[in-house]
């Protein structure tokens, strides 16, 4: 594949959504700092504007200069070996907005510099974000939640176009990447004439993958946990291009790191490190569990994404891996609420269990056509969720028959039908029979195992998580998580 062929491919798709100015300020992004009166800020353009800054102020207030407010950035670039494809040659921008008023309140930014060659100062288009929840256990928050997404290889671009479709009616507040954001990174066998010794990455995808996500990257916090496809050049591009609040958890750059976004805990670990036990992430993570179980009184939920799998059918994925022998006995101990992964291009939801073993099974509710399932969970460990179907190729194998402990599993555009029988009421349904309609073929296309994950902390007891698809209606799930009543 040549450098002519994608570059018609993404003029094709995202034409309209690129800049062929080299001063316009493009793939801005916000993200937590970990201080609730901060919203970090991100950009890029292709020729360097000096003077960098990002101006803002209350979404009702005029851009007087009384009303506005202003933060001075830094600009940088990077550079990495270049191989076979074009690598970045422009500059990145930081800054953080400061003395914001948390508690939701809603804001106007636009970012800008000064453009030397023409002397003039460019700005950006105006952007409108909510400031972070105040602490309140019975604060709303709404995930939406993906792993594994990508540009035009296969889906990554619809799934963001469906994300900005319903973002607002759906409220989602804070977007959470559970890893392997944008594919860059290629491996020797994707590079042209199959040279299997070299991999390489493609430092245009990344910007193509930050203007694609640009319209719910610039308007809510976007988090981002590692995943082996960001490794590449030692994470040179992903550390660049995002930060993530490792100084205020007391993490480390964006490999593991933690933050609080209403009643929402969320723990962030790589799985690139090694499990040993005295391996300082794995240190930290324990660390970082007892403060958040100290504070679940004011935050009640806890999270913990990562990227490779601890628990998932798929045929390369055992009980008793690496992560799975490491990280087990803190979930159970600490009893985390949900755990995200990704990795594996699929949807898969797990039930909570002690290797292997399930500890409970949900309720069900057949209401409109649909199956939803309950968890009373406290104490019985966390429901396991693979994200990985939100845009990157699906060819999972997994696991027959489907073992007790997998509760929904799709891809492939194949899907068990536990939802799609004519069932009179939902007491006919007899869940320990699901995994022998494994395997059946729906009326479905290939792309209707995409999607993405939303998770609703409804209060301090209730999580609702939906799984939306981004064409057809079969790749469905929903679940709760009840605890604490």
């Amino acid at each position: 594949i040549g450098w002519g062929y994608l570059a018609n491919l993404v003029e094709n798709i995202n034409g309209d959504m690129i800049s062929t100015d080299p001063h316009d300020p493009q793939e801005v992004h916000l993200s937590l700092t970990g201080i609730s009166s901060e919203m970090k800020v991100m950009w890029a353009t292709m020729d360097v504007l000096d003077n960098p800054f990002v101006e803002y102020t209350e979404v009702d207030n005029d851009w007087t200069e009384e009303n506005t407010m202003k933060s001075d950035a830094v600009s940088y670039t990077y550079s990495v070996p270049q191989n076979w494809y074009p690598i970045f040659s422009g500059f990145i921008y930081e800054t953080n907005m400061i003395d914001l008023k948390p508690g939701k309140n809603a804001y106007k930014y636009r970012v800008g510099g000064l453009d030397s060659i023409h002397n003039t100062i460019r700005k950006s288009q105006d952007f409108i974000f909510h400031t972070v929840p105040d602490i309140n256990p019975n604060q709303k928050s709404v995930f939406a939640m993906l792993g594994d997404q990508g540009t035009f290889m296969l889906l990554g671009f619809t799934v963001s176009a469906k994300i900005i479709e319903l973002q607002d009616k759906l409220g989602i507040d804070i977007i959470h990447y559970a890893g392997d954001l944008c594919y860059a990174g290629l491996s020797g066998d994707l590079t042209p004439f199959n040279n299997e010794d070299i991999d390489d990455e493609f430092g245009h995808i990344w910007d193509l993958w930050a203007i694609q996500t640009e319209p719910t990257a610039a308007t809510r916090p976007f988090m981002t946990t590692p995943g082996n496809h960001e490794s590449f050049y030692n994470y040179t591009a992903f550390n660049n291009r995002y930060k993530m609040p490792s100084k205020t958890s007391n993490g480390n750059n964006n490999y593991w790191f933690s933050y609080d976004y209403g009643n929402v805990h969320v723990i962030s670990i790589s799985t690139e490190e090694d499990f040993e036990p005295d391996n300082p992430q794995m240190i930290w993570i324990e660390q970082d569990m007892i403060k958040a179980v100290e504070n679940r009184q004011n935050v009640p939920w806890i999270v913990l994404s990562m990227h490779r799998p601890m628990m998932c059918s798929d045929e390369s994925i055992t009980i008793g891996n690496k992560f799975h022998t490491a990280l087990e006995p803190l979930v159970l101990k600490y009893d985390i609420d949900l755990v995200l992964q990704g990795h594996k291009h699929a949807y898969e939801r797990m039930h909570p269990n002690v290797n292997g073993e399930v500890t409970v099974k949900p309720n069900h509710i057949f209401t409109k056509g649909k199956l939803t399932d309950i968890y009373y969970a406290e104490g019985k460990g966390p429901v396991y969720v693979v994200q990985g179907n939100t845009g990157a190729m699906q060819f999972e194998k997994w696991v027959q028959p489907q073992p007790e402990w997998s509760a929904v599993r799709f891809a492939n555009g194949f899907i068990p039908p536990r939802d799609k029988f004519p069932f009179k009421n939902h007491n006919e349904f007899d869940s320990d029979n699901n995994h022998n309609l494994e395997g059946i073929l729906l009326e479905s296309n290939y792309t209707d195992t995409f999607g993405f994950g939303v998770a609703t902390f409804a209060n301090s007891t209730h999580l609702y998580y939906n799984v939306i698809p981004v064409t057809g209606e079969i790749g469905t799930d929903e679940f709760w998580i009840v605890k604490r009543v």
